[in-house]
């Protein structure tokens, strides 16, 4: 861990969490629309710039609006290994299973077997999840991830083969003493798999947005941190310029997931 106890990039919350965190770790952030998720992945990548690798893989941004939204809050997007797989896997697999699919629809021609009028792409070998497990075997220390979010992996994938990935993430951050932080949208799940990724997840984070009048009333619950679920609890935030702060303590302690 960073010498200045880092955990999620809180520093009125991260003391505290820091004396109960292993020293490789996984994380789950949940969180519904306009909770603030995508602005917090951000601060929980930044937190670690500069002391250890830090790699940022998004699912539904365009990867300019990315750099866009760490400079915005004041962040350095240069420290951070951004990787869009939602652009990789359109361009890989998408793309050409409709070139495929035209292909299909009006017959083979002979200009597409000659290559004059030019071809489909190369049958793709593109594999979504060998992508991201080749970048995690490559690291060799200390690390910070964030996949923002887990939601496509359960679009593109198989319920098992998701958990294979979340499983090797998590082994590999136990293995070299890594963070990762991965983003869920809550309620997207049936409970049963929501069960098996807190299980897995030494905590689990909820971010939440409830309406106030005219403006919005932020928290963020701790929900578990593994093995001492006396510290888990709910606390009133704030989303500013700087990004995600919690004031003193509110609301009741909830009961921690295993």
């Amino acid at each position: 861990m960073a010498d200045d106890q880092t955990v999620l990039g809180i520093p009125e919350l991260d003391p505290e969490l820091f004396a109960s965190m292993p020293p490789g770790w996984l994380g789950l952030l949940v969180g519904h629309s306009g909770a603030g998720t995508p602005m917090f992945a951000k601060q929980f990548a930044q937190a670690m710039v500069g002391t250890s690798p830090v790699l940022y893989y998004t699912t539904y941004e365009r990867t300019e609006d990315v750099h866009r939204a760490f400079r915005d809050f004041g962040w350095d997007p240069d420290g951070v290994q951004i990787v869009n797989l939602s652009e990789e896997y359109f361009r890989n697999v998408l793309v050409h299973s409709l070139e495929i699919s035209q292909l299909r629809e009006r017959g083979l021609k002979l200009a597409d077997l000659d290559g004059s009028h030019g071809k489909p792409a190369a049958s793709s070998t593109y594999n979504i999840t060998s992508r991201l497990l080749a970048d995690l075997a490559a690291l060799d220390g200390r690390f910070r991830l964030v996949l923002d979010s887990l939601d496509f992996f359960f679009e593109v994938l198989e319920t098992n083969d998701v958990m294979t990935v979340v499983r090797q993430i998590r082994h590999r951050a136990q293995e070299l003493g890594g963070q990762a932080l991965l983003v869920v949208q809550g309620e997207f799940h049936e409970r049963r798999v929501s069960g098996m990724l807190e299980d897995m997840a030494d905590l689990v984070v909820e971010l939440s947005a409830r309406p106030r009048g005219e403006s919005y009333e932020h928290s963020i619950a701790v929900r578990k941190i593994r093995n001492h679920p006396e510290r888990t609890r709910v606390l009133p935030a704030k989303l500013t310029e700087r990004g995600l702060t919690v004031g003193s303590a509110a609301g009741t302690s909830t009961s921690a997931k295993r």
